[in-house]
């Protein structure tokens, strides 16, 4: 049973980890972004390079502008399963997302992290995430407020507040679920 961090120590850990990177993590961030311009599936390729930048990131790592591009050195399937988990709820009601998006978020960084196919990495996250649920809810949420700032902010304040966000949502995975690693892609060691 993995209860989220505070919101407020994931936030200030994400902002702590982007800016000891924040050019590389910058460019990392923006390479995973471009995938989503790919129409109708764009969003189901870069989440995952986002989730692995944040997680190299939070490990204090520094990202590479092919760390966006995760999804094509990974199982592409298992990556795009556990988007669609997350996305499911806009699909079903729109505001189901609420639940969705809380509930499967850690599954992409333990497809990455641990080497899970998306069956497992879905029920870790019923096993280990649900039975905390309101709490992974309410901070999703608020991530997802924080992340949506930078859109106010003249737009480009997205290229601080989003990072941000993700890499408060890569801490709460160390925090919880991660521990370091398991081998996976965002486990490798940095390079010098």
């Amino acid at each position: 049973m993995a209860a989220p961090p505070g919101i407020g120590e994931a936030i200030g850990e994400g902002w702590k980890a982007y800016k000891a990177n924040l050019v590389p993590g910058l460019i990392a961030f923006f390479c995973a972004g471009l995938l989503g311009l790919i129409p109708i599936v764009g969003g189901l390729l870069a989440m995952p390079g986002f989730a692995n930048v944040a997680l190299k990131l939070v490990r204090g790592q520094k990202p590479e502008p092919a760390d966006g591009f995760i999804i094509f050195k990974q199982s592409v399937v298992d990556h795009i399963i556990m988007v669609i988990l997350q996305m499911i709820g806009v699909i079903l009601c729109g505001f189901g997302q609420l639940i969705t998006q809380p509930l499967f978020f850690q599954g992409t960084y333990l497809i990455l992290d641990k080497g899970m196919k998306w069956g497992e990495a879905k029920d870790k996250c019923m096993a280990e995430i649900k039975p905390n649920l309101m709490g992974w809810v309410i901070f999703c949420f608020v991530l997802s407020i924080v992340a949506f700032l930078g859109v106010i902010a003249c737009v480009v304040g997205v290229f601080i507040t989003g990072p941000i966000a993700m890499c408060g949502m890569a801490y709460a995975y160390e925090k919880t679920l991660g521990g370091g690693g398991g081998g996976g892609a965002a486990a490798a060691p940095a390079k010098a």
